[in-house]
């Protein structure tokens, strides 16, 4: 009977007849949501234009929609001794590694908290234990067909209720940077734009570093890195250029973020260029560390779903 309670303190309504040992549980909860709509850090030119929602039900749905293998497997527990959290264990049972369903299985269920309200990216940090590595361990997507994707690859999903991320494991780095974009062109044309956006990454990786080490020792460089290094570096070193850089972009970046829609293009142009303009024309910085830095920035545009 205390289970029954549970179950029915839950908004799920239970059947019961007069005489049998059990009751048929009903779960016809409807929550207020959006519709399936284009992810806003995931828009394709071609493709379908739909995403997850907030619904974990809307969610099932949708992939089941794209993989009708009977043997597609939908694993519901619930997380949190308040909150009662629905989360889903998505694998396709023959093709997904046996030893990798039980140990996301077996860490879902140790799971020991009062609640998981920021749903996913919580659930991650408890399970996925990544330490000082900066670099993620899952992927996250909100486009099914992406899942599906990675489902068809042996991949565990893992979908939690009111959140429209679905955290895809095991994950490479090279799985980070891909684009739905890629698969929807021809393969010389996805080639093409997958290897640009290697470059990128390279480049975000190496150009500053290198810049940086020309310019302070300049007899180092070869003669066909010309035009790394910097004839004068400002008044401030160029250390604390990129430091103080870096700081700004991520603060005008986050004022970004709570700026109307309307306005966020144009008060961040023009708040870029003027602070640039005025920290060049005082002395304290130079011209060439800000384009530098720049193009390091880049990697935030190669890195899909960090």
């Amino acid at each position: 009977m205390r289970k029954w309670w549970t179950t029915c303190s839950w908004a799920m309504p239970l059947f019961y007849v007069d005489g049998e040992q059990r009751a048929l549980l009903m779960d016809v909860r409807q929550y207020p949501g959006r519709q399936p709509d284009q992810p806003e850090l995931e828009k394709v030119v071609r493709g379908s234009k739909d995403g997850f929602t907030e619904s974990l039900l809307t969610n099932v749905g949708l992939i089941r929609r794209r993989l009708r293998d009977p043997k597609l497997r939908f694993e519901i527990t619930k997380v949190g001794e308040r909150t009662k959290t629905d989360v889903a264990i998505v694998y396709i049972d023959d093709v997904a590694d046996t030893k990798l369903v039980e140990s996301v299985r077996d860490k879902i269920k140790a799971v020991k908290i009062d609640g998981i309200p920021l749903a996913d990216k919580q659930l991650e940090e408890i399970t996925v234990k990544t330490g000082w590595n900066p670099f993620p361990l899952v992927r996250y997507s909100e486009r099914p067909d992406v899942v599906a994707s990675h489902l068809l690859e042996g991949s565990v999903t893992v979908l939690v209720d009111t959140s429209p991320s679905v955290m895809m494991l095991p994950t490479t780095y090279f799985d980070l940077i891909q684009h739905a974009e890629e698969n929807r062109q021809s393969p010389f044309i996805g080639t093409y734009l997958r290897w640009i956006r290697f470059f990128g990454l390279l480049a975000s990786m190496f150009l500053m570093p290198l810049w940086y080490m020309y310019a302070e020792s300049p007899q180092l460089r070869p003669s066909w890195l010309w035009f790394l290094g910097a004839d004068k570096t400002g008044d401030l070193p160029l250390i604390v250029q990129f430091l103080l850089v870096e700081i700004g972009v991520d603060l005008m970046r986050l004022a970004a973020v709570h700026t109307p829609t309307p306005l966020v293009t144009a008060m961040s142009l023009v708040s870029a260029i003027l602070i640039g303009d005025i920290a060049v024309k005082t002395g304290l910085f130079y011209q060439r560390s800000h384009l530098v830095h720049g193009g390091g920035r880049d990697r935030d545009l190669c890195h899909a779903q960090l």
